[in-house]
């Protein structure tokens, strides 16, 4: 069952809790996939993209693996065979499908991983509430946000391919929660730092020359 964004956890400096930061984060990555068909989310239309689905799972591993697996008590896997299909460059968690078969994977359904989200999101919630793993959980919605510019860009290459020309959206914005503003937004040029430091340790995540 998909997160409730009222659920309470340790306030955050922003004003949003971790809690809600987590759960707004998986929302967003499962109401940009709401107008693709099952062939849409399996569609890889390069080596160097993966699909939408396969985006939506490694990131469910990615929780399951690093916190759930880790740190929830009684906590069992919910398909031993997922780990193998959804690892990306993790070599200390086993052996992985290669990065060129993902679009290959017509099996899950986009349903059975969308059902695992909600399951992994569920099991997350006492995990949160408890503020024992705080910096990790960070770690992991950067994580999640970083694969959805790439599910963002990964369907727009496969769209792009199609002679028909198929858009993502029509003129409705992706969720019905936060309207779409089709407006230009200004910056002010200069040297910025940019990054995640609060109230704890700042989070060094390691850069890649590859994409996940």
């Amino acid at each position: 069952m998909p997160l409730s964004k009222s659920q309470p956890s340790s306030a955050r400096a922003d004003g949003q809790t971790l809690l809600e930061r987590f759960a707004a984060t998986r929302q967003l990555s499962e109401a940009l996939v709401e107008s693709l068909s099952e062939a849409d989310a399996t569609l890889q239309s390069m080596e160097d993209a993966s699909p939408a689905k396969w985006h939506l799972a490694h990131t469910t591993w990615f929780w399951e693996t690093f916190l759930l697996r880790e740190y929830a008590a009684d906590y069992r896997i919910f398909d031993d065979r997922y780990p193998f299909l959804f690892n990306s460059y993790y070599e200390a968690k086993g052996a992985r499908i290669a990065r060129d078969q993902r679009g290959m994977l017509s099996r899950p359904s986009l349903a059975e991983i969308m059902d695992w989200r909600h399951s992994v999101d569920h099991a997350m919630v006492s995990l949160i509430r408890s503020g024992e793993h705080d910096d990790l959980v960070a770690l992991g919605i950067a994580h999640e946000e970083q694969h959805i510019e790439l599910l963002l860009t990964d369907i727009k290459h496969a769209f792009f391919q199609n002679p028909l020309g198929p858009a993502m959206w029509d003129d409705r914005a992706p969720t019905q929660s936060q309207p779409h503003e089709r407006a230009w937004h200004t910056h002010p040029g200069g040297v910025a730092r940019i990054g995640h430091q609060d109230d704890g340790p700042v989070l060094h995540y390691r850069t890649q020359t590859h994409r996940p």
